[in-house]
C-alpha cells in the first residue's frame, strides 16, 4: 500500500512538472486545471506504467461475483462464438479496461472476466456500458430508455450503426435430452435483428421485412445486394447491414 502512495504522488509530480501550454494544460486559476489534449511525454511513461501495474489488483473491475462454468463437458455450450478465453476490452463502471480475457455467456446474457489468479469472475451487467469480443461490439441498452420498452434489457451486438442502427439480440436457451441413458445438455441458438429508423426499433428477420421499412428504395437496394452477389438466406446478417447501410447513403442530404 505504501508502495502505491508513492508511486501515485510520483506520477501526480510528473504530470504537474509538464502544466504548461506547450503540454497540453492550460492553467484556469490556482485550483482548476483544463486537460486541451492528453500527451503522456516519455519522462512519464515509466511511472505510470508501474502505478498501474502496482494497483493492478484493486481495481473495480475484479470485485465481481464467481462464476460457475456449468456443462463444462458437454459437446455444445452457453458462449457467444467459441468456449476459450479471449482478450479484449469492457468499459465498465465509467472506466475502459483493455487486454481482459472474457467470455460471454449468452443463455444468462453475462460477461465473464479471469481474474489475474484464475478465478472467473461475473461483472455487474448495470455497470458495462460496452465490450469488444471477436471483433464484435456489444452495448448495454436499457428497455424503455435506448431502446423500445418490449425488447430486453441487455447486450445487443451492433451490427451497423449510422444514420440508422442494427441491433442483435444473440441467445441460446439450455434444453435437455437423454442419449443412451445420460442427460445431454445443448444450447440452440437464435438470433434477434432489429433495425432502428425514425427513433423506434423495428423486429426484422427477412428480407420482405427489412425492405418494408425502406418501401420507396425497394428497387436500390434489390440491387445493391445483386451486385454484391449477397443471398439473403444464405447471410443474413452481412445482407441486412448492407441495406441499411444503403438505405443511409441513398439518403444523405
Amino acid at each position: 500500500m505504501r508502495f502505491c502512495t508513492i508511486l501515485f504522488f510520483l506520477v501526480v509530480q510528473s504530470c504537474l512538472s509538464f502544466s504548461q501550454t506547450d503540454s497540453g494544460f492550460v492553467v484556469r486559476d490556482e485550483n482548476l486545471l483544463e486537460i486541451n489534449k492528453l500527451q503522456v511525454l516519455p519522462e512519464t511513461k515509466f511511472p505510470i506504467s508501474l502505478y498501474k501495474e502496482a494497483t493492478a489488483q484493486s481495481q473495480n473491475i475484479y470485485n465481481g461475483r464467481l462464476y460457475y462454468l456449468y456443462d463444462a463437458r458437454m459437446e455444445e455450450h452457453q458462449f457467444f462464438g467459441d468456449r476459450k478465453w479471449q482478450k479484449g476490452v469492457v468499459f465498465y463502471d465509467g472506466q475502459r479496461f483493455d487486454s481482459i480475457p472474457m467470455i460471454y455467456d449468452i443463455v444468462k446474457d453475462e460477461l465473464i472476466i479471469k481474474h489475474f489468479y484464475g478465478d472467473h469472475q461475473m461483472l455487474q451487467s448495470e455497470k458495462v456500458n460496452y465490450f469488444l469480443k471477436d471483433n464484435h461490439t456489444f452495448r448495454r441498452f436499457e428497455a424503455g430508455k435506448d431502446i423500445n420498452p418490449q425488447m430486453r434489457t441487455g447486450f445487443y451486438d451492433i451490427l451497423y450503426e449510422g444514420k440508422s442502427r442494427t441491433l442483435v439480440r444473440r441467445s441460446k436457451q439450455r434444453q435437455e435430452k437423454i442419449v443412451d441413458k445420460k442427460i445431454i445438455a445443448f444450447f440452440p441458438e437464435k438470433d434477434f435483428y432489429y433495425i432502428r429508423t425514425n427513433g423506434s426499433y423495428h423486429s426484422v428477420r427477412t428480407k420482405k421485412s427489412v425492405l418494408k421499412l425502406f418501401p420507396e428504395r425497394k428497387r436500390e437496394l434489390r440491387k445493391a445486394l445483386r451486385d454484391e452477389r449477397i443471398r439473403f438466406r444464405q447471410n443474413r446478417e452481412t445482407a441486412i447491414a448492407k441495406i441499411v447501410a444503403t438505405y443511409d447513403d441513398l439518403t444523405k442530404p
